[in-house]
This record gives structure tokens, C-alpha cells and sequence, in this order.
């Protein structure tokens, strides 16, 4: 079967762990315990590199960092008690509630805008697959030690995984052919991408042949 190491990454966004983010919730929970000090309406949010300036009552707030100054607009939406409210930001570039907005390419903005995904998203189907099957064998079958048993395979290759000491038979062989599933489901999907790298080397060739 395929390399353990083999799968694609979503070349076209960004991670949104690896970007600076601000949260509308934790604003407004800031807010709520200045509030009980003082009737002020505006107040200093920290962040990264400088400070939020908001005021509740207008719904507005802008962003001061290095310098430089972001507007950026609140919405707030009331709670079912109706009298508590959930407060999100309007991204500066689609004006769409968001709870964070990133910090990416000098400005603040919501995930979709700055075309950032989670890391799991990047991961190839490969990848989760395998993920799932770690999952069955270290946490369902407790097979801890596959690694140093079979040192030489990886977890989508494995022909034997032992029975834990307590665990009924019929739930030991449910597990097994969950996992066998998965084995026959990495070695379609493997088969399928490693045809797709083959018919791309194809047309490159075809290309440079005319």
C-alpha cells in the first residue's frame, strides 16, 4: 500500500493556526467586567501588538496596532432571554458577522476572506483515513506497542492486531472488520491518486513530445 507519508495539503489557504486572531466574545466578556466599574463607554481591549478601542453603545470599534488604525463594526444579536446579547464583528471586507477576524496581509479579516482553513482541512483523504485508523488500533483495540512489533510497517499495512485480554470475541471481530474496511478503503483511494499522479506525468509528456 501506499508510503505513510504519501497525500496532498490544500496549497491555495493559509492555516488559521498560524495567524494572529481577535474574538468578538472575548470583547464583549472584557466589556461586561469593566461595566461593572465604571459607566464609560469606551474602553481598551488588549492585543497582540496593541489595543481595541470599542464603544457598545454605537457599535463601532477600530483596531490600533504599530500605528496604524483598523475600523472595524460590531453587530450585536440579542439572546432568547432578550435581554443578553452575543456580540460578533463585521469583517471589513464582506461586512459579515464574524466571532474572529485574522490578522493577514495588513488587515483584519474574517477566515473566509483571508482563505485560511483549519489544519485538518488540509489534510489529504489519505491522511484522515489513516488517522482513523490509529484511532481503532492505540485507542479501540489498545495495541500500543504496533510500532515496536512491526517497526518496518505502517498502520494501514498491518496483518495481525491481537485481541486485547478482556475484550469479547464479537466485539474484537467487529472492530477487525472496521478495520479491514479501512484497509480496503486507503488501498482504492490510494490506487485511485497514485493513477491521477500518472495521467498528469502523462500530459506533461504528451505536451513536450508535440
Amino acid at each position: 500500500m501506499g508510503n505513510y507519508n504519501s497525500g496532498g495539503h490544500n496549497k491555495t489557504h493559509g492555516r488559521v493556526e498560524e495567524y494572529c486572531r481577535i474574538d468578538s466574545f472575548s470583547l464583549l466578556q472584557y466589556a461586561d467586567w469593566f461595566e461593572c466599574l465604571s459607566d464609560y463607554g469606551e474602553y481598551h481591549y488588549p492585543v497582540m501588538g496593541g489595543k481595541i478601542y470599542y464603544n457598545l453603545m454605537e457599535d463601532t470599534a477600530r483596531i490600533s496596532h504599530n500605528g496604524r488604525e483598523y475600523p472595524l463594526g460590531l453587530s450585536k444579536v440579542p439572546n432568547v432571554d432578550g435581554m443578553s446579547y452575543r456580540l460578533y464583528f463585521l469583517c471589513p471586507k464582506c461586512q459579515k458577522r464574524a466571532r474572529h477576524l485574522y490578522k493577514k496581509d495588513g488587515l483584519y479579516q474574517c477566515r473566509k476572506c483571508a482563505r485560511l482553513n483549519y489544519g485538518i482541512q488540509q489534510r489529504s483523504g489519505l491522511s484522515l483515513i489513516r488517522r482513523k485508523m490509529y484511532w481503532l488500533v492505540v485507542k479501540k483495540l489498545q495495541y500500543v506497542d504496533w510500532e515496536v512489533d512491526h517497526p518496518d510497517l505502517p498502520i494501514q499495512d498491518l496483518w495481525h492486531i491481537p485481541k486485547p485480554r478482556y475484550m469479547r470475541w464479537a466485539k474484537y471481530d467487529a472492530l477487525m472488520e472496521e478495520y479491514r474496511r479501512l484497509q480496503e478503503e486507503y488501498e482504492t483511494m490510494y490506487k485511485e491518486s497514485l493513477m491521477k499522479g500518472l495521467e498528469r506525468i502523462q500530459k506533461i509528456f504528451n505536451k513536450r513530445a508535440k
